[in-house]
């Protein structure tokens, strides 16, 4: 069975294609800084935040040792500001970078180790600057 982690998948976007991937078969590793309402045997959820270094560290290790290795990883997890760039403070930006940039790249690091197993790895980052 291929594995799939995948950010922000408590609701919208990260939820369907969590729900997607399980429908096709796939093993789904989720997380969101909240619980999860999606209940399938091939899914297992994280309540982390994705810009929390020692969380997404400690996330990766449990996923090695439960799984051994992961086959693609989806960054999705991500949050926009809908101020106008004159009004938006700074506190915010940080928020947005923390979230949409760190995040990514902490998965992106951590998970890659994982996938060094898999015949056909693959990364995918989306997020929003709605």
């Amino acid at each position: 069975m291929k594995h799939i982690v995948i950010t922000g998948t408590r609701k919208g976007i990260g939820r369907s294609l969590a729900e997607h991937y399980l429908a096709e078969g796939w093993g789904v590793i989720g997380c969101s800084r909240g619980e999860s309402s999606i209940e399938h045997d091939q899914y297992r959820h994280y309540a982390l935040d994705v810009c929390d270094e020692s969380a997404v560290i400690e996330m990766a290790r449990d996923v090695k040792r439960q799984n051994g290795a992961v086959d693609a990883l989806l960054n999705n997890a991500g949050i926009a500001s809908m101020n106008h760039c004159l009004l938006t403070p700074g506190s915010t930006v940080n928020a947005i970078l923390q979230t949409n940039v760190v995040g990514t790249f902490l998965f992106c690091r951590e998970f890659a180790k994982l996938m060094r197993k898999s015949a056909q790895p693959r990364i995918v980052n989306f997020t929003t600057v709605a």
